[in-house]
């Protein structure tokens, strides 16, 4: 049997001129979780990551982390189909012209662009889930495919394809971690459990900055073993969703 650790990357730069950058506490979100993995000795046959800045920069932190630990770490292969669901795509694209039509879409996008004038960064993540959750529900029931965006059916299938590929490059009995997002994580969970869209959806929204999701695979069989889980950050501080 092969085991999967998939990993959501550390937190990004919701407030920050571009996403896809790691804060700080990103970093250090990911620097303990590879002293833990390095403190267990938890040796890997392939390490992955998704393409983007931010599952690229959690990978290659962990790594480090462990080394400075004594657990050397293979290279981090980059695997397109880690990638995440075209979230951020729907909102900058999607928001403002729905907003015009759909009610409960401007009264979500009023009340986060008031937050975003706030410095309460709490005010604003709230505001933000909501715009996010609602936006998301609409892409799952199947809008915004005529704007040219991935849609739901084919993020799952491409999730699925790229962990097929990573249990092919890591071989019978192996061990895989690999980096990437809540989205993707979300999707690999559907397809162990086989959830309606929208309950597979909903797992997504709980999936804390660099906690632990893992899978186990034999020939025909994908099973969830353990989801979400946080050994390494032990304090609430360090443990965030956005």
């Amino acid at each position: 049997m092969s085991t999967l650790l998939l990993i959501r990357h550390g937190q990004a730069s919701l407030r920050g001129a571009d996403y896809d950058v790691l804060s700080d506490l990103g970093v250090e979100q990911a620097r303990l979780l590879g002293a833990h993995l390095g403190r267990r000795g938890e040796a890997f046959d392939v390490i992955a990551s998704g393409p983007l800045r931010r599952q690229r920069e959690t990978a290659e932190h962990l790594r480090a982390t462990a080394a400075a630990a004594g657990l050397a770490l293979p290279e981090v292969l980059l695997v397109p189909e880690l990638d995440e669901m075209p979230a951020l795509e729907i909102l900058a694209r999607c928001v403002p012209d729905l907003a015009a039509r759909d009610p409960e879409i401007a009264e979500l996008a009023a009340a986060q662009a008031l937050a975003r004038e706030s410095e309460d960064p709490r005010a604003f993540r709230r505001a933000f889930e909501f715009v996010f959750q609602a936006m998301m529900r609409r892409w799952v029931d199947g809008a915004f495919a005529d704007a040219g965006i991935e849609t739901y059916a084919a993020f799952q299938a491409r999730v699925e394809r790229g962990i097929d590929r990573l249990f092919e490059l890591g071989g019978r009995g192996s061990r895989i971690a690999a980096v990437t997002s809540a989205g993707t994580i979300g999707a690999a969970v559907r397809a162990a459990f086989t959830l309606q869209p929208w309950d597979a959806m909903r797992a997504t929204f709980v999936v804390a900055n660099a906690s632990l999701t893992e899978l186990k695979h034999r020939p025909g069989e994908l099973t969830l073993a353990t989801f979400n889980a946080l050994p390494h950050l032990d304090r609430p501080e360090l443990r965030t969703l956005r």
